[in-house]
């Protein structure tokens, strides 16, 4: 009986003293501290195998010149996280894995035919400083993750055009803080078909000392086939949509009774849903996007009201992508 005990005991400890594995390299020849805290907690090695899970999934989707990028940006993430948790501690390194686990799963996208990828720099620009901060938040670490957003491996001189129009608005595409500017920016494919692409970014700015954020999408709705952002008669060609569309939108608004509105409801929301670039194409319906402070106060936010396509349908092109 008492062999069994000590069995069982030695048997635990084994368990115990144990290498955890990580699925990016062997626990048991890891030498930096970063590898150290990885193997060493549970939480941050679970996320280091979703990493390397993800990672190899997204490679095996893309070009090799796509899969060059994804590869690049993974590189600058690594020395990144060498500057900005030189110890390799477990609380500086959890948040950053965190993010990277949710990036990577969301980094490549099939749809119409084609492979859009998200990719991105790490930029690290000092660290964080220690002692009473003149404004809230001026001591946090400084850096930029520049992102990307593209087709991959285009073959039609549309998807390149796709592709130029996005470079358009690189400057604004990037995560981080720099000193002056807190940026969050999400880049999300709403659908797409062969011959369309609908996408936004989301750009969420907080200037330090400001009193409180803001944030703003660019809705990017274009033709693959034609090469050129979709315009209103691409999807309508019957006289009244205008009046059809609005209709349906404040009748979304005005179902939720907690919502405040600004004074003029009916003559912005018009404005606004007859505007493209207020558009959000799903395959669900026509969604009209309302920016902070545009229908209501700050604390409604970022708003979209989708129309279902069958509300729409007398008005519809026979064309119209999703519609059909």
């Amino acid at each position: 009986m008492t062999s069994r005990v000590l069995l069982a005991a030695a048997l635990a400890l084994l368990c115990l003293s144990a290498p955890a594995r990580a699925a990016s390299f062997d626990c048991a020849k890891a030498s930096s501290p970063r590898e150290k805290s990885v193997c060493s907690d549970e939480d941050l090695s679970k996320a280091d195998e979703e990493i390397a899970a993800q990672y190899a999934s997204a490679l095996k989707r893309l070009s090799a010149e796509g899969a060059e990028r994804l590869r690049g940006g993974q590189r600058s993430w690594l020395a990144f996280l060498g500057k900005a948790c030189p110890a390799g501690g477990v609380e500086c390194l959890e948040a950053w894995y965190e993010e990277r686990v949710t990036f990577l799963r969301d980094a490549v996208k099939e749809e119409g035919g084609n492979t859009y990828l998200v990719s991105d720099e790490w930029h690290f620009i000092s660290p964080a400083k220690d002692g009473e901060e003149e404004i809230v938040g001026a001591d946090d670490i400084r850096y930029r993750q520049q992102l990307h957003f593209a087709i991959d491996a285009p073959e039609r001189e549309g998807e390149r055009a796709f592709n130029t129009a996005i470079e358009q608005h690189g400057d604004d595409l990037w995560t981080g803080f720099d000193g002056e500017m807190r940026m969050d920016t999400h880049i999300a494919l709403n659908g797409a078909t062969v011959d369309l692409a609908s996408a936004d970014l989301f750009i969420w700015q907080f200037p330090l000392g400001a009193a409180h954020g803001f944030g703003a999408a660019v809705h990017v709705n274009f033709l693959l086939n034609e090469g050129r952002p979709l315009r209103a008669e691409d999807l309508f060609v019957r006289d009244g949509w205008e009046e059809a569309l609005a209709e349906e939108v404040l009748a979304g608004l005005r179902a939720n009774e907690d919502l405040i509105f600004f004074d003029g409801l009916e003559e912005t929301v018009r404005g606004m849903a007859a505007k493209s670039e207020n558009w959000v194409l799903t395959k669900e319906g026509l969604g009209v996007n309302f920016p902070v402070y545009s229908i209501g106060p700050y604390a409604m936010g970022d708003l979209t009201i989708t129309v279902p396509w069958g509300k729409l349908e007398s008005w519809l092109a026979e064309s119209a992508p999703f519609a059909r």
